[in-house]
């Protein structure tokens, strides 16, 4: 009886979560006794109150903290939707819906479906849902698009239409296939319509699973049309994707995107992935293979301006961390929307991107700068847009209402991360799939709300539809464009008498565009129009020498995008005209490096020459922008692998007054040489390269002058440093960054000749950023020797060349293993080792060797200590943060400050408070566990036997600062050092419970979390 009423007990408290109904049925009938009525009577009166997570949708409302200036309201949700991920309104103002309720392992079940929501009774929600198409794999996007709908289900790009008006799509046609199965969240996602009437599809491509490699580990192909044999094809690249179904075209865009993608007014494509959540494509992919010289990092700006990944301020209680997750930083950024919808007054400039993990949405306002943009958090006091205390609000995407409001899909789980990247213990329990039952669609407005709105764009006449090009919503502007497109009416010839991209751009996509239409575009007082009728007017300059005097005068313009895509188009342009006017734009905007790399874009830029007029131009004291630059035209003359191009930029090399300026030139030539496979090159160089990296700065009495082997080409180098030409003294001072690039340079090329330089490079003795350079030469050896010697020196080494030492020791099964043993044997430490690496690590496709990494390295709840354990109570307690302040300054003060209050010895507690309270109790309680970078303690032994302990400060060529509790400080010569190596512990005490109470830590965290930068 007792076990009984206990089963049932929880089988009601469960039904009370799961539905959020108070009403209990009585389990002992009319002759159950008093017992049986008190236990019901207690669990009826737990079971009014909110239970969760799970929270059914009116309680889980409650759980938000929004912008004040808005307002949010549920929209639909289970048992009408379940695990929804993609959203769209079509020109009826239907919503389709896609379910990916197989995510994140369940890739036989095709349990993916699409729905569609209709408001049939006129008050704007949603009250008929119909299964439109089941039986998806992990469907992640859908886009209207004539009768029926687009998705994307990898490896397919499917169209879904109902031809018989049952409701059900019985047309299903694969536009495109062969794109990878692989992880859900970095395969094709996201169709959207484009300004310019391509339709856009994030990607990432592959990423190569390794635990579950049967079920994710197909490359894909290349990415073709299936209805088009012999059609165009294009590899299953690290890239976004763009196509035109009618016409068969296809093409890579420049860089990737995780999953979603955004667009501004202008066109302008926008793109992240899970830690960068804000990066613009800044040079389309047709300009950069026009110079394949011109090697890019990255053909996108990372715009947000605090660097990635941005810190985030969740307020989740229990939040839930997987072994890679980003703590109280950007993680799984998706989603990204920029709102066009021109009903959030005051807000137009402002983007939206999800954060699941965090279980929060992020906001930040975008400006133009530059040739890019800048993106600003919209809340500076530290807060976000939208967070939840629920650890089951999962928001994964918006869309833009024909209402102008902004809906929110929340895939509403337990566990969002995908299996790869989790512990095992994660993977396989059954909490895997809880909540794939639920799915919430909010909906957010100004807070004095928005109107429901019915349309039905698709009933609309031409000249109507014309009309809607016009409208503040963007969702107006595109489906109207979309279906004037689609039709294919004359009487779109309306067009012609308005002015606005919409407008161009819908001629471009009806074939109805004229010179005439173009010319008065460029000469439009809206700079928008300005920069798309440059990019119409591309095709066009061969045969129309009015639109080419046009862009030209507009590569002055005032508007610095418009510059930027005048610089650009005018690259297909061969003439003298077009040359000069891109010698003027580079070199008075040459402080914005993609000015520099759009005026390297094009196909007869000649690094010798442009490296000549810069030096001619600019001057010997040389800005960090400027160094790129020559560092860049060195690149693309060392990968031309054309001598006379070599040899001219030397020559300007040779005469070049400043050292900075050649030191980027070295590493430039290197660089190229190297990806070009230049051999004799790289040969050549080396005698002068061993110099540099011998130079002792402490024997040097001129800046600019080097030692050098007396040959031909030592003579030539030597002359170029400025050094005399019979050196009396056998060294010279040396910049460091000369000696590390001459390091790397010796490296690229029979690296086994100077292995004991390297290894003597690698001493404490030397600057870090030459240890540096030498630790990732030696790691670069064939030989796996002197690489397995790198563990029992990790200590030794500062945090750049320790980084350096650790990438050595993952290029091969060998070298790993000894990292594994190292790291078991405790002679290494998983806090000497960057995420990254530790990422490496446990994704190792050796399953032996990942099983014990993982083992190390997953930081899994179970394994807390006990006073962990014991100290959890005080994240239930409404700390005091004045309280906290005096614990701080009785506790803390003496290594960390806040906001310059208190010692620099740790990192300053005010940039610690966005991760969330159990992180940072961990961080207290097990320092251990999670040394920050650069923070680490470091044991110094002297030659003369004295013997230093403290945290890395100030360094130089010369010296090493050692700080001590209370903000003492050593200054040691570098020539003093005998041994210099990392400390077992962290610098912060291991024992701070005996300092600290449950109550007073409470306090602390209440100060910590609430301290400002």
């Amino acid at each position: 009886m007792r076990y009984a009423l206990q089963s049932r007990k929880r089988e009601l408290a469960v039904r009370c979560r799961l539905d959020g109904h108070s009403h209990v049925p009585d389990p002992g009938g009319r002759g159950s006794d008093r017992r049986i009525a008190l236990m019901l009577i207690a669990l009826f009166t737990a079971c009014s109150a909110p239970q969760g997570p799970p929270y059914a949708p009116r309680d889980a409302v409650e759980t938000f903290e929004l912008h004040p200036d808005f307002a949010i309201e549920l929209f639909a949700s289970e048992p009408d939707i379940a695990d929804p991920v993609a959203l769209e309104f079509d020109d009826k103002g239907r919503m389709w819906v896609v379910e990916n309720s197989g995510y994140p392992l369940d890739v036989d079940g095709h349990r993916g479906r699409v729905k569609l929501l209709e408001d049939t009774n006129g008050d704007g929600r949603p009250d008929k849902t119909t299964l439109f198409a089941d039986k998806l794999t992990l469907p992640t996007g859908v886009m209207a698009w004539k009768r029926g709908v687009i998705v994307t289900d990898a490896p397919d790009v499917l169209y879904l239409e109902d031809s018989d008006g049952d409701g059900r799509a019985d047309v299903r046609e694969v536009l495109l296939t062969g794109f990878a199965f692989t992880n859900p969240q970095h395969t094709v996602s996201s169709p959207v319509y484009g300004l310019d009437n391509w339709i856009y599809l994030s990607h990432e491509g592959y990423t190569r699973a390794v635990v579950f490699s049967k079920e994710f580990g197909d490359p894909g192909s290349e990415i073709h049309f299936t209805d088009l044999p012999g059609g165009p094809r294009v590899p299953v690249d690290r890239r976004s994707v763009r196509f035109k179904p009618d016409s068969h075209e296809l093409e890579l865009l420049a860089g990737p995107s995780q999953f979603g993608m955004a667009f501004d007014e202008r066109g302008a494509v926008f793109s992240h992935n899970n830690s960068n959540h804000a990066r613009h494509e800044v040079i389309a992919a047709r300009y950069l293979e026009r110079n394949p010289l011109l090697r890019l990092a990255q053909p996108y700006e990372d715009i947000f301006e605090e660097g990635n990944p941005a810190k985030v301020f969740p307020i989740t209680l229990n939040p839930r961390f997987e072994m890679l997750s980003g703590v109280g930083q950007m993680t799984s950024a998706c989603g990204l929307t920029r709102y066009l919808g021109g009903a959030f007054p005051g807000y137009e400039d402002t983007a939206f991107v999800a954060e699941p993990t965090h279980n929060l949405v992020h906001a930040d306002r975008w400006s133009v700068k530059g040739s890019t943009y800048v993106a600003k958090r919209l809340e500076p006091a530290e807060k976000e847009f939208l967070a939840s205390r629920d650890a089951w609000f999962r928001p994964v995407n918006f869309t833009i209402g024909p209402d102008g409001a902004l809906y929110l899909v929340d895939y509403y789980r337990e566990v969002i991360e995908h299996p790869e990247w989790t512990s095992s213990e994660t993977y396989e329990s059954e909490i895997l799939y809880h909540g794939d039952d639920r799915g919430r669609i909010w909906r957010i407005t100004p807070k004095d709300g928005l109107p429901f709105v019915q349309v039905n764009l698709g009933a609309m006449s031409t000249a109507e539809l014309v009309g809607e090009l016009k409208s503040a919503n963007i969702w107006h502007r595109r489906t109207a464009q979309r279906l004037l497109v689609e039709r294919k009416d004359e009487a779109a010839v309306l067009l012609r008498a308005q002015e606005g991209v919409h407008a161009l751009w819908t001629l471009e996509g009806l074939g109805a565009l004229t010179d005439e239409n173009v010319a008065k575009a460029l000469a439009s007082a809206d700079p928008a129009v300005r920069q798309n009728g440059i990019v119409l007017a591309e095709p066009r300059l061969g045969g129309a020498p009015r639109l080419a005097k046009s862009v030209l005068a507009l590569a002055g313009d005032s508007d610095p995008h418009v510059r930027f895509q005048a610089l650009l188009t005018l690259g297909e342009l061969d003439s003298a005209e077009a040359r000069q006017a891109r010698d003027e734009a580079l070199f008075a905007g040459i402080e914005d490096e993609w000015v520099q790399a759009a005026a390297l874009t094009w196909a007869d830029a000649r690094p010798q020459q442009l490296y000549a007029e810069a030096q001619r131009r600019l001057g010997d004291s040389p800005t960090e922008k400027q160094l790129t630059f020559f560092k860049r035209l060195a690149v693309m003359a060392g990968g031309s692998r054309n001598r006379a191009a070599i040899s001219a930029l030397l020559g300007s090399v040779r005469a070049d007054a400043s050292a900075e300026r050649q030191a980027a030139a070295l590493e430039g030539l290197r660089a190229g040489l190297a990806a070009a496979h230049a051999r004799p090159f790289l040969k050549r160089s080396g005698r002068e390269s061993t110099s540099y990296a011998r130079a002792n700065p402490r024997k040097c009495a001129r800046r600019r002058s080097i030692c050098l082997k007396r040959s031909a080409w030592a003579a030539d180098l030597q002359r170029r440093l400025g050094a005399r030409k019979r050196p009396s003294r056998r060294c010279a001072r040396t910049p460091i960054e000369l000696r590390a690039q001459a390091i790397r340079l010796l490296a690229a090329d029979e690296p086994e000749r100077h292995r004991a330089l390297f290894e003597k490079l690698a001493g404490p003795s030397e600057p870090e950023a030459v240890q540096a350079a030498a630790v990732r030469a030696c790691g670069s050896l064939e030989s796996d020797e002197p690489a397995l010697d790198l563990p029992s020196r990790l200590r030794e080494l500062p945090g750049e060349a320790r980084t350096e030492a650790a990438e050595a020791m993952l290029r091969n099964d060998r070298r790993a293993l000894a990292l594994v043993e190292a790291l078991e044997s405790d002679a290494v430490q998983p806090w000497m080792l960057s995420s990254r690496q530790k990422h490496r690590l446990i994704m190792y496709s050796d399953p032996a060797l990942r099983a014990r990494a993982r083992k190390l390295l997953d930081a899994a709840e179970g394994d807390r200590r006990a006073v962990l354990d014991r100290y959890r109570v005080a994240l239930e307690k409404q700390g005091d943060p004045a309280q906290g302040q005096k614990v701080f300054k009785r506790v803390c003060k003496k290594c960390h400050a806040v906001n310059e209050d208190g010692e620099d010895v740790g990192p300053d507690l005010a940039t610690v408070r966005t991760r969330p309270a159990a992180a940072i109790l961990s961080d207290i309680l097990q320092p251990n566990e999670s040394i920050a970078q650069t923070y680490e303690s470091y044991v110094v032994e002297t030659t003369d036997g004295e013997i230093h302990e403290g945290v890395i400060g100030p360094q130089g060529p010369t010296f090493v600062t050692l700080r001590r509790e209370g903000g003492e400080e050593d200054v040691i010569e570098r020539s003093r050092i005998r041994a210099m190596r990392a400390a077992q512990l962290s610098a912060m005490p291991g024992d701070l419970e005996q300092q600290v109470s449950v109550e007073e830590m409470s306090d602390l965290l209440a100060f910590i979390r609430g301290a400002k930068r």
